[in-house]
C-alpha cells in the first residue's frame, strides 16, 4: 500500500535550519548527533529556530555552536517538510537548508560540546542521516544511491518532501 503524504501527526511543524559548510579539500562539515531523532547519525550542522530568529540566523548559529564555524555569505539551498518516527507521525518539521559560499576549516581544538563529534570529510566517506543524504544529493554535492536513501528513510520512519521545487542544477 503506498504511503500517503502528509501522514497524520503533529499539525504545526517545528522550524529548523541546517548549514552545508564546505571544508578544505572538497570536504563538508558534519556533526555527530548525541541525542534527539537523529542520535547516532552524522548530520549537517542544524538547529531549531529560536523565537525571533530567522532560518538563516539559526543555520549560522548551528554552524558556530556545532562546528566552531562562522560562515560568511549563505545561499538558500532547499526547503523540506520532514516527518519521522512511528511511521512519520513522531516529529514534523520544516527544514531550511543554506550553503556557505566558501570553505571554512573547523578550528583546531574545537570542542563540540553536546554533539558527539565534528568532522570535515568527503561525502563519499560518511553515511549521514538519510534526510541529509537527500539534501546533499539535491544540492549536487553528493551522489548517494537513491534506492539506499529511500531504504534508510523507511528504516528510520522518515518521510520527506521538497517544498521549493526541483533541486538546483549540479
Amino acid at each position: 500500500m503506498p504511503t500517503v503524504f502528509p501522514p497524520p501527526g503533529p499539525a504545526a511543524p517545528a522550524v529548523e535550519a541546517a548549514a552545508i559548510v564546505p571544508g578544505p579539500d572538497w570536504t563538508l562539515t558534519f556533526v555527530l548527533c548525541a541525542d534527539g531523532p537523529q542520535a547516532g547519525h552524522w548530520t549537517l550542522p542544524g538547529a531549531r529556530t529560536a523565537p525571533g530568529e530567522s532560518a538563516e540566523q539559526a543555520a549560522r548559529r548551528a554552524a558556530e555552536e556545532g562546528a566552531g564555524l562562522r560562515p560568511g555569505p549563505l545561499a538558500p539551498t532547499g526547503l523540506y517538510e520532514v516527518r519521522g518516527g512511528d511511521g512519520g507521525t513522531g516529529h514534523h518539521r520544516l527544514l531550511h537548508v543554506f550553503r556557505a559560499l566558501q570553505p571554512y576549516p573547523v578550528p583546531e581544538g574545537f570542542d563540540p560540546g553536546e554533539a558527539g563529534g565534528v568532522g570535515q570529510v568527503h561525502p563519499r566517506d560518511v553515511l549521514p542521516h538519510p534526510a541529509h543524504m537527500r539534501v546533499l544529493n539535491d544540492a549536487g554535492l553528493a551522489d548517494y544511491d537513491e534506492a539506499l536513501v529511500r531504504r534508510l528513510m523507511l528504516a528510520d520512519g522518515v518521510l520527506m518532501r521538497r517544498l521549493d521545487g526541483d533541486p538546483p542544477p549540479a
